[in-house]
């Protein structure tokens, strides 16, 4: 992998789940912009080998670090990439994000605290880890949020909700403690990940309650993510990208 080098200029940015399905799109849209990247993953090093060699022909310095967000001392490794790799930070995007199941006959205590120790605490304590080098480069935090988090009618999957839901308040929360140095945003995607297992049907029925009437993709919310990183009088609020899913 490629080394990053403390002497090269430039704003950084980190993104958790940083070659997954959405991450992805967002790291390449941040590289195109001159964006030098920290991409956090879990465990899909294949993946993040493959995007960096894609995000070379940018240009751009890069670093990779693996961590088990549900475990919130791992929080320290991302620190210590910060820190060994470019000691500056411009963009926090929290992306990393758990999305399953748990109904009420079934769930169990420690699929919620899961849940909400990537959805919801690992957001928020990165935040605060990563403050310090925010502040000094006046840069901003961007939280992957779900319309779902404001609007709670997605059947059994009550803890990822819940989460959700709480990110969204943390994210207006933070805007306040952390201004007028950080500024704190959300994206709150609709319809871009569609499970396989719906039936056609099933999908055309979920796209036909928003007012574009078809599905996103994972470039809108990157688009969108780069917006609210470099508007510098937007702060506290959640974008929906959702096709129109929800108006009001």
């Amino acid at each position: 992998m490629k080394k990053p080098s403390n002497a090269r200029s430039g704003p950084v940015a980190l993104v958790t789940g940083g070659a997954s399905f959405l991450g992805r799109s967002i790291s390449l849209h941040l590289a195109q912009r001159g964006f030098h990247l920290i991409l956090h993953y879990q465990k899909s090093i294949d993946k993040v080998r493959k995007l960096m060699g894609e995000l070379e022909r940018f240009g751009v310095e890069m670093a990779a670090v693996q961590a088990d967000l549900s475990r919130p001392q791992e929080a320290q490794k991302l620190a210590k990439a910060i820190r060994g790799s470019f000691d500056r930070l411009d963009l926090l995007i929290n992306n990393a994000s758990l999305f399953f199941p748990t109904p009420l006959a079934k769930t169990r205590v420690k699929e919620w605290e899961r849940t909400f120790h990537v959805n919801l605490f690992a957001p928020y304590f990165l935040s605060q880890m990563a403050s310090p080098w925010l502040k000094k480069t006046s840069g901003s935090i961007v939280n992957m949020t779900d319309i779902y988090g404001e609007n709670p009618i997605l059947k059994d999957y009550s803890a990822y909700c819940a989460s959700k839901a709480g990110l969204i308040t943390i994210t207006k929360m933070l805007s306040r403690e952390l201004g007028p140095e950080i500024r704190v945003n959300g994206v709150s995607p609709g319809a871009i990940f569609i499970p396989k297992s719906y039936s056609a049907k099933k999908r055309r029925e979920l796209l036909d309650r928003s007012a574009l009437k078809k599905q996103g993709t994972p470039e809108d919310i990157a688009e969108a993510v780069c917006f609210l990183a470099t508007q510098p009088f937007i702060t506290g609020q959640i974008l929906k990208v959702d096709g129109g899913r929800f108006l009001n």
